[in-house]
């Protein structure tokens, strides 16, 4: 018997045996208590910003485009991508250079862009994330390739929980689910070498959030 022979043959065993333990029963009660009405936005915006995202609150369209062309200026973003979004195309609109994308443009070409500029299907409460889709993310490109992303989303997208935002995209999607769906939770990190947090690993480092109160 070769060493392969060997390995496989612990693991035919191995599976034979049965389970030490039974499944834990699933919990009777709520493993955190529910969030109010009033608690969901706080608690967004909070956990958001303890992530290292940047949350602005617009109460009218000419605030949101002045903030997002301000923010453009002071981080130098020279080259923005918007969604074809109405939301998106706005929010853009005071922005010099500013592009809406066509469905073709997508791809490598989206790496030479400084911001990259998306709705979303929803924001969670509880744990300040952004779900989006390659439905309300135009693809799968947008959101990942330039080094900073920005979403555009309106007050009444705001969920309470992670079940809830799932509720929402099987009612949404039923059985024809886009190709893609994530959980957005703060910029991309990893602290894989000597537990030292790294942004901007795997995707942007800088992430923002406009939510328009109107």
């Amino acid at each position: 018997m070769n060493s392969r022979d060997a390995i496989l043959g612990r693991i035919r065993a191995a599976l034979r045996a049965p389970a030490p333990h039974a499944p834990a029963p699933a919990l009777a009660a709520e493993l955190f208590p529910p969030l109010r009405a009033d608690e969901a936005l706080p608690r967004f915006a909070r956990e958001f910003a303890a992530l290292k995202g940047v949350f602005h609150r617009s109460p009218d369209a000419n605030d949101a485009r002045a903030w997002v062309a301000g923010l453009a200026a002071r981080r130098g973003f020279a080259r923005v991508a918007a969604a074809p979004d109405d939301l998106c195309r706005d929010a853009v609109s005071g922005v010099p250079g500013a592009q809406t994308l066509e469905r073709e443009a997508c791809g490598a070409q989206l790496a030479s862009f400084d911001l990259g500029v998306t709705a979303c299907d929803c924001l969670v409460a509880r744990t300040g994330s952004i779900v989006l889709t390659a439905q309300s993310g135009f693809g799968r490109a947008l959101s990942v390739l330039p080094p900073a992303h920005l979403v555009v989303a309106r007050r009444a997208q705001l969920v309470g929980e992670i079940r809830e935002a799932l509720q929402l995209l099987e009612l949404r999607h039923g059985k024809m689910w886009p190709s893609m769906a994530t959980f957005i939770t703060g910029p991309s990190r990893t602290a894989d070498i000597e537990k030292i947090l790294v942004l901007g690993a795997h995707g942007p480092r800088e992430l923002y959030l406009l939510l328009l109160d109107f």
